[in-house]
């Protein structure tokens, strides 16, 4: 239960997040690593440099940050808590930079990826994907289609990151200087969760 419930709180940041990066950030995913190389190789296809700028540095700040939270995987090899309080620490960075420099859309872009590829490095250890959910997808409607049970946490994570763009959606048209906080007070209740009910031993 409790990797069940960081693993939704990890995707509603994600959805947070992404949301924010699309529609404020300069229409790049932070987590979506093929959307990006799409949308790249469309702008280099008719030659539109600015076009071809967030999804670039959005892929380059998440394979960043797979690198660097692979490293701290290799330290901690089976810790958790360790590097998911450092993607809480990138976020409340962001949360504190968004209102202060709003216009800073690619240094706030290549943060948002950076913390987004560590998450799913975090994930890759966790056992589900919490950012990229075409995979997660396709075993939810393979497994609802041939009556397998094991349908049920897939659909857990594709409601919790549909769920976190809601908000995410919601806050950046009433509130939008608070998203970024948004994604890191879900990404800080996954570290308290995984603090209070994770396996003795681990980080």
């Amino acid at each position: 239960m409790n990797r069940a419930v960081v693993l939704a709180l990890l995707a509603a940041c994600a959805g947070v997040v992404d949301v924010w990066a699309v529609v404020a950030l300069g229409g790049a995913f932070a987590g979506v690593v093929t959307g990006n190389l799409v949308t790249a190789g469309y702008a280099l296809a008719v030659a539109e440099p600015a076009r071809l700028l967030p999804p670039a540095v959005a892929v380059a700040g998440f394979v960043v940050g797979v690198a660097l939270w692979s490293l701290l995987r290799r330290r901690w090899p089976t810790a958790v808590s360790v590097p998911l309080v450092a993607e809480l620490a990138v976020l409340v960075v962001l949360a504190v930079a968004w209102p202060l420099a709003p216009g800073a859309t690619l240094p706030l872009l290549a943060g948002a990826a950076l913390a987004m590829g560590g998450q799913s490095s975090v994930a890759q250890l966790l056992g589900q994907s919490t950012t990229y959910m075409t995979g997660t997808l396709t075993g939810a409607v393979s497994d609802l289609a041939t009556g397998d049970g094991r349908r049920w946490p897939a659909l857990r994570q594709l409601a919790a990151i549909v769920l976190g763009a809601v908000a995410g959606g919601l806050a950046l048209a009433h509130l939008p200087a608070v998203v970024p906080a948004l994604a890191a007070l879900l990404a800080a209740a996954a570290v308290v969760v995984r603090a209070v009910g994770g396996p003795a031993g681990a980080g």
